[in-house]
């Protein structure tokens, strides 16, 4: 869906496919870009020590060829389309949840798989008390500065589970805030 609207696009295979590790793409519209902005070496990278230093020639963990193989082993043991899609569908069925739910207003509803919102009415949170109320009641949630934000990366995170998690919030907002 990036790369239909824009000329590239990067994924975070890690956090959006549940990969154990570092591991992330680019996606490109036309190859020549992605061939003449990308080099084996990194010399920017080590400009103090010289290139002698640079590790990512000798290391099968370091660099683009290792992520290669991290995507492509995990996708050979899991499926990483039915996990991704999993994950799309998710975050689209909890978007509608919470646009219906009038106590909250959804931002940035195009997201393909971050949930963000606020609390409806309410643009006076003092977000750190709100996260540090959720943590105290067994709960975390990531805050940016004027908005809650959810991935649904995991699949213990089902609809109901974030049902009590906005009524959770409501309450703190309203109670604590």
């Amino acid at each position: 869906a990036v790369v239909s609207t824009q000329s590239t696009g990067t994924v975070d295979c890690h956090k959006l496919l549940n990969i154990s590790m570092q591991c992330s793409c680019v996606l490109v519209r036309e190859g020549a870009l992605l061939n003449s902005s990308s080099t084996v070496t990194a010399p920017y990278l080590f400009h103090k020590y010289g290139n002698n230093v640079d590790i990512s020639q000798r290391s099968f963990q370091c660099g683009r060829r290792a992520d290669g193989f991290k995507l492509w082993f995990c996708d050979a043991v899991d499926d990483l389309d039915a996990q991704a899609t999993l994950v799309f569908d998710r975050a689209a069925e909890m978007k509608d949840i919470v646009a219906g739910d009038e106590r909250f207003t959804l931002l940035y509803p195009n997201s393909p798989t971050h949930i963000c919102f606020r609390v409806t009415g309410r643009e006076d949170i003092d977000y750190e008390t709100a996260v540090e109320g959720l943590r105290q009641r067994g709960s975390f949630i990531e805050y940016y500065v004027d908005y809650f934000r959810l991935v649904p990366v995991n699949p213990a995170f089902t609809v109901q589970v974030l049902k009590e998690v906005l009524d959770l919030i409501h309450d703190v907002v309203m109670t604590e805030c």
